[in-house]
């Protein structure tokens, strides 16, 4: 089963992607001609066929996301997972510093290494490590405009993972956001997180109003249940903004940022990126 882990006691979770990490590339991501150092391990077991100069696959990258905020996570991905370009934009990073939540700018760098999962030809490297300049984020963010470098205010709440027919409490300014789990039908062990229409809903106030907004929902799940991974007021409107894991797979991490400055009327949130990504 897809191992979920706590935000709050763990902020290294997103410091290890779903591959084993490489020593990088002297190369940046969108750079389509570039020779490698030579890697010594490499050269010395194919020393019969003389230096070792690999492969730097950078075609048919993933394009940037279409969304006004993009999303990243620390770690070493598959080629697609990482969009083009993303070096180039300026990023911050929510971090985890003397009890609080900041928000920092932070430069990100891609390097090119290998991907032990993809890589089927001899001497071509097409795996991507994202880093920064400021380790340890939380998760990194990027966006035109929205983003304000400082400490952020942060929700409350006592799990991160519902069964059906339960609720999640997020208790921020002294007042509640409730997210409920739905599902048509779950397994008889509910222990395997196998539903079927399994979704969630939140409710609260926004400008005086209650309202109610489902999040997500999937019709089949996989050894694989929703996570709520951090909650806080990102946007700085005074609603507490959401970081989910929304797979429903055991070998994939869909990363998903909700906020609430581009919710549209009567709406409490509205999907503002995601960053997605698959194991072996």
């Amino acid at each position: 089963m897809r191992k979920i882990i706590y935000l709050f006691t763990l902020l290294s979770l997103f410091s290890c992607g779903p591959q084993t990490q490489q020593e990088p590339a002297s190369l940046q991501h969108t750079t389509d001609h570039e020779v490698l150092e030579q890697d010594t391990s490499i050269q010395q077991a194919n020393s019969l066929e003389g230096v070792f100069s690999p492969t730097l696959d950078t075609l048919a990258l993933s394009p940037a996301p279409a969304t006004l905020w993009k999303l990243l996570m620390e770690g070493t991905y598959h080629k697609k997972e990482v969009f083009k370009g993303a070096e180039r934009l300026e990023w911050f990073g929510l971090y985890f510093k003397d009890g609080n939540y900041t928000l920092e700018p932070t430069k990100v760098t891609v390097n090119v290494v290998k991907d032990p999962v993809a890589e089927k030809i001899k001497g071509v490297l097409s795996g991507r490590q994202v880093i920064s300049s400021l380790p340890d984020a939380a998760f990194l963010v990027a966006a035109l405009k929205g983003i304000k470098a400082g400490t952020v205010d942060t929700a409350r709440y006592s799990r991160t993972t519902m069964p059906a027919n339960q609720q999640l409490n997020i208790l921020f300014r002294n007042k509640e956001y409730t997210i409920s789990a739905y599902a048509d039908s779950t397994a008889a062990d509910i222990k395997t997180y196998t539903y079927t229409r399994y979704g969630w809903r939140i409710r609260g106030k926004r400008n005086g109003r209650m309202l109610t907004q489902t999040l997500a929902e999937d019709v089949d799940f996989e050894d694989s249940i929703y996570v709520l991974l951090w909650a806080g007021d990102l946007d700085r409107d005074g609603i507490p903004d959401l970081l989910i894991d929304l797979s429903n797979h055991y070998n994939v991490s869909r990363y998903t940022l909700f906020l609430s400055s581009l919710a549209e009327p009567g709406k409490l949130y509205k999907k503002a990126a995601v960053f997605e990504t698959v194991g072996a």
